[in-house]
This record gives C-alpha cells, sequence and structure tokens, in this order.
C-alpha cells in the first residue's frame, strides 16, 4: 500500500511505498499531498494540541517494503 502515513509513535508523517508499521495510521493514498492537505485531513480525528507536536516535514524517503 502506498500512501502518507501518521507515526503516533514518533508523532511524524511518513511516506510509504510497501508496507506501514501495523500502528500507523493512512491519512492520504497520495504521496504527493503537501502539508495542508494532510493536516486538513488529520483535523477531522485528531485533537489541536497534537497537532502541533507533529512533525510535518515530509522530509523522509518513501519506505519500500
Amino acid at each position: 500500500m502506498s500512501g502518507i502515513f501518521y507515526d503516533p509513535k514518533g508523532r511524524q508523517l511518513r511516506s510509504v511505498r510497501g508496507t506501514p508499521d501495523a500502528g500507523w495510521t493512512l491519512v492520504t493514498h497520495n504521496l504527493n499531498a503537501g502539508m495542508h492537505q494532510c493536516r486538513r485531513i488529520m483535523r477531522e480525528w485528531l485533537p489541536a494540541d497534537e497537532l502541533t507536536r507533529i512533525d510535518w516535514s515530509l522530509a523522509e524517503e518513501p519506505r519500500s517494503a
């Protein structure tokens, strides 16, 4: 599965191509989604104080299976 996943343990978004870790939550299938789009999606299921603690850089290379 490819997409951007939220890693709650690391409080990071991770771009994944392959198999994400079991505890990660799919944010979007769009690997090109920007910070604004991911934040808008995640605002529906995370409290505002948690959103401020997330690393939004998406700087990590896509993870392959």
